[in-house]
């Protein structure tokens, strides 16, 4: 995967990790059907997923309540809607 900063290299991780059967079986099928590992699949897999985090807005002006009524959460659902 190639990242849009240059100064990004690659780390290598030992990860233990559990997943399902079926999903084994399909992301193995993944690998084979690429000609890559299961390791450069899972790999993929973790840089797409956060590929895009870096481009968003600064979340240190974010704050999260520990709980909210239903009403309150739909008011500011509307609120971001509405921006």
């Amino acid at each position: 995967m190639k990242s849009a900063n240059p100064n990004n290299e690659y780390i290598p991780l030992d990860l233990k990790i559990s997943v399902r059967r079926d999903t084994l079986r399909l992301i193995s099928e993944m690998a084979q059907d690429m000609g890559i590992s299961i390791n450069e699949v899972f790999s993929f897999l973790a840089e797409d997923s956060v590929i895009d985090l870096e481009l968003l807005e600064n979340f240190d002006d974010i704050k999260i309540p520990n709980k909210c009524s239903l009403s309150d959460l739909k008011n500011e659902i509307l609120k971001k809607r509405l921006c």
